[in-house]
Order: C-alpha cells, then structure tokens, then sequence
C-alpha cells in the first residue's frame, strides 16, 4: 500500500473521530441544558425552535409574551447561551416584555447578558422597558464592546437616566452603531469627550427627556469638524431654550452632514426660533444668504403648525403666529440644493424678501437692497428677475433701481457725445448752405454774360 493511500485512511478515522466527539458534545449539553433548564425555559425553546437549531435571525418578543414572565435569572442566563450561539441573528426584540414577578429587568439582563458576551452578527437590539436602569446598561458593555455588526439600538421608556446614556456612548464608541434611540430615558446631562463617542452615529433620538443648554453644547461636539456623520437630532419635548438654540445654530453654520433636526415642544422663544430661521436663510445681506446652511432639508421649531410645507408649495399666506410663519419660511429655505438658488427665490422677490426681513427685524428698503449692487451688473440683475420672477417683480426691480441704474450713465461722455452730434449737424448745415451760396452766384455769373442765352444752374 503506497504513502498517499496510508495518509488518507488515516484523515479519514481521524474526520470520523472528530464527529463522534462532536455528537457526544452535543448530546452532553443537550444533557446539561435539560438539567438546567426549567420548565418555562423549554417552552420558550418550543416558541422558537430554530434557537435550538442555531439558525435563528429574529428574537421577537414584544408585549406581554406569556412564555418570557417567568423566566428566572439561570434561565435568561441560559437563554444568553442560546442567543449567543445563534450565528445567524440579526435581531433582538424584547420591546416592552413583561419580566413578571421577582427579579428586577436590571438583574434579568445583566444574567441575558452573561451569557451573550459577544455576536458577529447582530444588527438590531430594543431593549425597551422602564425598569431597565444603569445597571442593566453595565450589563450590555462587553457585549457592545466585542460587536462589530450592530447597527440599531433602541433603549426608549428606560430609567438608564444621565449616567446610563453617558456609559452607553462610550461603549459604543469603536462600533458601527449608526442609530441609537434613547426617548424617554430621564436624561438631564450629558458628558460626550473628543474621542468617546461613536465614529459611525448617523441618527441620535433622545426625545422627551430633560437636555438643555448644556447638553446642547455636548451634542455640538457630534456636529462640528469636517467628518461629522450625524444626520438626524431629535430633541422634541427637552428643556432647550434660546442659550441653546444659539449654541446649535452656531455650531449648525458650518457643518454639512445633519439634515433633520426637531426642536418641537421645548422652551424656545420666537427670538430663539429666527435664530433658526436665520441659519437656513440671513437676509440681512447677500453674502449672509450665501453662507447660510444648504444641508438640512427638516427643521421643527413648532408643532402648531398644520401645514409646514405650505412655503415649499411656493404658498405665501400666514395662519397668525409668529412661531408658524417662521416654521413655514424655514421650510421655504429648506427646500433649496444651493445657497445661489436660495438667494434669487428669497432677495430678488420683493414680498419674499420683505417678509424675511420684518421676521427677522431688518429694516431694509427695496431702493437700499438695489443699491448694494455694482451699478455695472444690474442689467444682468434685472434680466434675472424679470425670467425667474416674471414682469411684476421686474417692475418692482425697475422702479427701486431707477437712481442706481443712471447712475452708470456718464455725464460728461454723454455731453460730449452730445456736443460732437451737434457740431457735426452745424457743419453738415454749414456744407449746406455754402453749397447753396455758390449755386445762387453760378446763377448771376451766367445772368451777366449776354452771349448765354440758358440759364446754368
């Protein structure tokens, strides 16, 4: 028998003791498991077979799932086990799961998590319940930490509070994470250093808590600098006044990434609300609109409004508020893909123009905007109005560019034109009459000579 033939008999036995070792394990912790499990442990193994299987992609179990109350913590342990073998999982719903009777939601999860320490395929966790404290976001760190998949995490309704939120971002801050959802988590601060929070965050939903100014200035850190990912703030119902308005709007000017941001039902004043308006659409001046933000394309200041898209439907009628007429010119300015396009629908239209301008308490007369002009464009300024605006607004335009628009004439080049046209009308008169002296002299050299009998002219 040759070498080849020995070497692959001797793979084989040793493929074939391998498997046999392999069903032994299994049926060792299929032994142990049994032993371990309760009864309520196995019926939740009956409503998910293919976690047994290893071949489950969805946990979902939302509402007040009989099987899930009892559980007791060996048993969510055991159920981190299962979990954490399923290599195919993608997502985790135990939304708002009754835990039953005894052991706090904290204490459940820190034993679900024991035994799920790590996933190379998970996408998506909600994990909302309101007993759900620090404790219990502790409980998820290794797991957040090993990760390299997760992409949603939602922890709405939870009492994670202030130091809850700030352990989580920083766990998250090396993951993929790209939307984390922490509404009503009873946040008051928060702490966000340069490097702790997470590199890939597009969306960030911590609505109806308790941020205010300060925790604005900590979110500033998401949008500023050139790599800022963040595409989505969601602060409705928190305890943002004008301080913290002012410092997101500052912080706002810059920054080309966030494009959705609500501020509904917080403590921002009508002052507060233009200096929104006023992020999206100054002006006050030409180069201000210019400069204004051209990237966020949503921003909710007031949920009174009922119509927010009336300016985008080019609609210029007001219901009476000041916080809904600046929703809807905030809308208006929204809608524009460059600063250029923004500045021709919004200073070069009259109406347009003047109720910006009394919203944001500029004094500022169609005559005095024309004449910022270069008297030299405004032909081409004028032909813009008239083909964007039609004749009304050119008309307008004309009537407030009259004075600035002569003013290019030159005077003295005109007189002098002037005097040149003249002098050559008296020399071509001059020409005219010399020619006609001489014609009426012809006549009466040829009348003197007798022997002409024909008059010569």
């Amino acid at each position: 028998m040759e070498s080849s033939d020995v070497e692959r008999m001797r793979l084989k036995k040793q493929q074939q003791k391998a498997r046999r070792r392999e069903k032994r394990a299994a049926k060792q912790r299929a032994a142990e498991e049994a032993v371990h499990s309760s009864e309520e442990l196995r019926r939740v193994r009956m409503c998910w077979p293919e976690l047994s299987k290893r071949t489950l992609k969805t946990f979902r179990a939302v509402g007040g799932f009989g099987s899930m109350n009892d559980l007791s913590n060996g048993d969510w342990e055991q159920l981190g086990l299962d979990i954490a073998n399923c290599s195919q999982l993608e997502t985790l719903d135990l939304g708002d799961v009754n835990v039953g009777v005894g052991n706090s939601m904290d204490e459940k999860l820190a034993s679900l998590f024991r035994g799920w320490t790590r996933s190379t395929s998970i996408r998506s966790i909600n994990l909302r319940c309101g007993e759900l404290s620090v404790e219990g976001v502790l409980s998820m760190v290794p797991l957040l930490h090993s990760t390299s998949t997760l992409q949603f995490l939602t922890l709405n309704d939870s009492n994670i509070q202030s130091e809850g939120f700030n352990i989580l971002f920083r766990a998250l801050r090396n993951s993929p994470i790209c939307s984390l959802e922490c509404k009503g988590c009873d946040i008051d601060s928060i702490e966000i250093g340069n490097d702790e929070f997470p590199r890939n965050l597009q969306q960030l939903w911590i609505d109806d808590n308790n941020i205010n100014a300060d925790g604005c200035r900590e979110l500033a850190k998401l949008l500023q600098g050139g790599d800022a990912t963040l595409e989505t703030l969601s602060l409705s119902n928190n305890r943002i006044d004008g301080d913290g308005v002012e410092i997101l709007a500052s912080v706002l000017q810059n920054n080309t990434s966030l494009k959705y941001l609500d501020l509904v039902r917080n403590r921002i004043s009508v002052e507060g609300n233009v200096k929104l308006l006023k992020l999206v659409c100054d002006i006050s001046s030409m180069e201000a609109t210019l400069q204004t933000n051209c990237t966020l394309h949503t921003i909710y200041v007031d949920e009174d409004a009922e119509e927010i898209q009336e300016w985008i439907d080019y609609a210029c009628s007001y219901v009476g508020e000041d916080k809904e007429e600046i929703q809807q010119c905030i809308d208006y300015a929204n809608r524009f893909d460059s600063n250029r396009e923004k500045l021709i629908d919004t200073q070069l239209h009259s109406m347009r123009r003047v109720d910006l301008c009394r919203l944001q308490g500029i004094e500022r007369s169609n005559a005095a905007f024309y004449g910022d002009f270069d008297p030299l464009h405004l032909p081409e300024i004028l032909a813009l109005v008239g083909r964007t605006h039609g004749l009304a607004e050119l008309h307008v335009a004309l009537k407030s560019s009259i004075v600035t628009l002569f003013s290019t004439v030159d005077r003295v080049k005109c007189l002098e034109q002037e005097m040149a046209y003249h002098q050559a009308r008296v020399a071509s008169l001059q020409a005219q009459i010399a020619a006609i002296k001489r014609a009426e002299g012809n006549v009466e050299e040829v009348g003197n000579d007798p022997r002409n009998k024909r008059r010569r002219i």
